[in-house]
């Protein structure tokens, strides 16, 4: 994984922590082009849940050591969730409130809660007219988030994002160590 060259000692502490995660056996996690210009110092991985790509987003790990008040820290975690959800579901008015819960959950379960936690959840109704019709209506669900980890430890994070965005997708959580049986074509 590249990152801006000559990255300071908690920078780079951070980065062994990501690199040290070993995902989940149905994600795959590729290195995309951080954003410029909101840190000096940034890594962004984009992962994909399931054979299927049930559910996808982007991780970006910011850093800068004269950061602005509001993150309450030099480290930033940026992320953004897609999934397609049941129509069912996603007509659920507590639909953003349980996929929030959700996100606290998973981070709990990484550590101590990080700071300055905020986020947004959005649901999107897409109908299908002409030629899409009969593949009916869609309702996607969009979780941008960003905290300040509480360390340089940042790899329980990516690790428990990567649950939230399984999660997100329908995948029901494994115990540790266990693995999910693939299907057979």
């Amino acid at each position: 994984m590249g990152v801006t060259p000559v990255p300071t000692p908690r920078f780079a502490q951070a980065l062994e922590s990501i690199r040290a995660v070993r995902p989940r056996v149905d994600a795959a996690l590729t290195e995309i082009p951080a954003p410029t210009g909101i840190s000096p110092f940034a890594l962004a991985v984009e992962a994909r849940i399931g054979a299927q790509d049930v559910a996808c987003g982007s991780f970006v790990l910011l850093h800068n050591p004269d950061p602005p008040e509001v993150w309450e820290g030099d480290l930033r975690a940026v992320t953004l969730s897609r999934a397609e959800v049941e129509e069912e579901m996603g007509a659920d008015p507590l639909l953003g409130e349980v996929a929030w819960t959700w996100l606290t959950e998973v981070l709990d379960a990484a550590g101590p809660l990080p700071a300055a936690l905020s986020g947004t959840v959005t649901r999107t109704l897409s109908e299908g007219f002409g030629a899409l019709r009969p593949r009916g209506a869609t309702v996607g669900l969009e979780v941008r988030a960003s905290w300040t980890p509480p360390s340089a430890d940042v790899g329980p994070h990516l690790a428990a994002w990567l649950d939230f965005l399984a999660r997100l997708g329908g995948v029901e959580p494994l115990p540790a160590g266990v693995a999910p049986l693939r299907r057979r074509r």
